[in-house]
Order: C-alpha cells, then sequence, then structure tokens
C-alpha cells in the first residue's frame, strides 16, 4: 500500500511539473501574443496617421488647383475680351475711388440738409 502511494504520489509530482512547464510555456505564447498585437496596433496608428496626412496633402492641392484654375479663368476671359491685368486692377480701384466718394457726396448731402 505504502509503494502504491509513493508511485501515486510521484506521478502527481510529474504531473504537476509537466502542468507548470506547460502553464509557463502558456504564458510566454500569451505574452508574444500581446506583444504581436501591441506592434500591429501601432502600425496600424502610423498608417491612419500616414493616411491623414495624405488626405490633408490631397485636399491642399484640390484647393491649389482650384485656385490655379479660377486664375486662369481670369486671365483667359480678361484676354479675351481684350483686358488686361493692368487696366482690370485700374478699373478695380476707380470704383473703390468711385465708392468713396459716392460717400463723401452723401455725407455732404446729410450735412446740408442738417443746415
Amino acid at each position: 500500500m505504502a509503494e502504491e502511494q509513493r508511485n501515486a504520489l510521484g506521478m502527481l509530482t510529474q504531473t504537476l511539473a509537466q502542468l507548470a512547464e506547460r502553464m509557463g510555456a502558456s504564458e510566454a505564447r500569451e505574452r508574444e501574443r500581446v506583444e504581436i498585437e501591441r506592434e500591429r496596433l501601432e502600425l496600424e496608428r502610423e498608417r491612419l496617421e500616414l493616411e491623414r496626412r495624405r488626405a490633408a496633402m490631397e485636399e491642399r492641392r484640390m484647393a491649389e488647383m482650384h485656385r490655379i484654375m479660377v486664375t486662369r479663368r481670369q486671365f483667359v476671359e480678361g484676354s479675351l475680351s481684350g483686358t488686361t491685368r493692368r487696366e482690370i486692377a485700374a478699373a478695380e480701384q476707380e470704383e473703390e475711388k468711385g465708392a468713396d466718394g459716392d460717400d463723401e457726396d452723401r455725407m455732404a448731402d446729410v450735412e446740408g440738409e442738417d443746415d
């Protein structure tokens, strides 16, 4: 009976040692899996940041293309009408001066009404 108990105890001890070894290996695999998952998440964050930057650059490029197209259209329209940029700028300045002059005339009229 004592020998059977010793054999059973030996088997239990061996089983516990194997179990501890397996648990250690399992924990090591789990740590490795978690580390791989962390690396994957970091790569995904970096990918998303690059995508955000790419989208911002594309947006700026599209805005610049729009600005160029508008400028080009204005230039072509001015060229077709025989108007140069200098003439357009001069006309805009005249319009501004005219608007300022109209304001002065209105002020004079208002002051004249008060008298």
